[in-house]
C-alpha cells in the first residue's frame, strides 16, 4: 500500500512545509505529495491554494508575489505558534533537499506551471523519483509532451469506464479517484488498463479499509501514521 504524504504529515504540521516533510520522513512514508504554483517572476514554489492567505500571513494571489514577496512570509504560526518561521519553499530546494531522500508526487496546481515542472525534473535526472498529477488535463498534456517518459497520473473526482480508458490511451501510468468513487470492479479496470490506483481524499481510518477492501494501491493522507501503524 502505497502511503504518499499529503502535503508532507500535514495533520501534524502546516503543509507544504520543511517541518511537514520532514515529519513525513520520520513517520515512514514511501513518498511527499505537494503542489506546484508560479510566482510573478517565474520560479515554482510549494503551495495549494491560489492565494496565500489561508496558509501564511499574507494576503493575495500567489502569481502576483515575486519569489522574494513570497520568501519574506510566514508559513507556519497559522498552523501552531512553534511553527512560526517557516518560509516558502521552492520546487528546486525541494529537489536538491527531499529527493535523494524519498520520492515525491509533484501536483501541477495551475497549467502554467506545467513547463516548469517538468523543465525541473528533467534538469535534475530524477524521473524515476517522481510521479507528476494534476486535476487539469491540459496541464498533464503540455508536462507530457515535455517529459514523455515521467510517470503521470489524473487527479479526478470521477472513477470510470471512460476515464480509465482515456487515462490508458493517453500513456498515463496512474489514475487517482477519490477514494470513495473505489469499487473493486473499477480498481480491477484500472488494472487491467495498466493503471496504478492511487487515491486522495482521505479524512478517516474507515476509509483507509475501504483502499484496502476494493484493491486501491494507495493513497495521500495527512496523516502518514496511519498507513504505517
Amino acid at each position: 500500500m502505497l502511503n504518499i504524504a499529503h502535503r508532507g504529515a500535514s495533520a501534524y504540521a502546516p503543509e507544504n512545509t520543511r517541518a511537514a516533510f520532514d515529519l513525513a520522513i520520520e513517520m515512514g512514508a514511501d513518498m511527499i505529495e505537494t503542489d506546484i504554483q508560479l510566482t510573478s517572476d517565474g520560479v515554482a514554489v510549494l503551495m495549494h491554494d491560489p492565494l496565500v492567505d489561508r496558509t501564511s500571513d499574507g494576503h493575495g494571489p500567489i502569481a502576483d508575489h515575486t519569489l522574494a514577496e513570497l520568501s519574506a512570509l510566514d508559513l507556519g504560526g497559522w498552523f501552531d505558534a512553534r511553527f512560526a518561521g517557516e518560509r516558502i519553499v521552492t520546487l528546486d530546494e525541494f529537489i536538491a533537499t527531499y529527493i535523494p531522500r524519498i520520492p515525491a508526487a509533484l501536483e501541477i496546481k495551475e497549467a502554467g506551471a506545467a513547463a516548469a515542472t517538468a523543465d525541473a525534473v528533467l534538469a535534475a535526472g530524477i524521473a524515476d523519483r517522481v510521479h507528476v498529477t494534476s486535476f487539469h488535463w491540459p496541464a498533464l498534456i503540455a508536462a507530457q509532451a515535455i517529459a514523455p517518459d515521467l510517470t503521470y497520473g489524473f487527479l479526478t473526482p470521477v472513477f470510470n469506464a471512460d476515464i480509465i480508458a482515456r487515462s490508458a490511451r493517453r500513456g498515463f501510468r496512474q489514475i487517482c479517484p477519490h477514494v470513495d468513487a473505489l469499487t473493486t470492479a473499477l480498481v480491477n479496470e484500472a488494472h487491467a488498463a495498466d493503471l496504478v490506483v492511487r487515491a486522495w481524499g482521505v479524512r478517516e481510518r474507515a476509509q483507509i479499509d475501504h483502499l484496502r477492501d476494493t484493491g486501491g494501491d494507495g493513497a495521500t493522507v495527512n496523516w502518514p501514521d496511519w498507513l504505517t501503524n
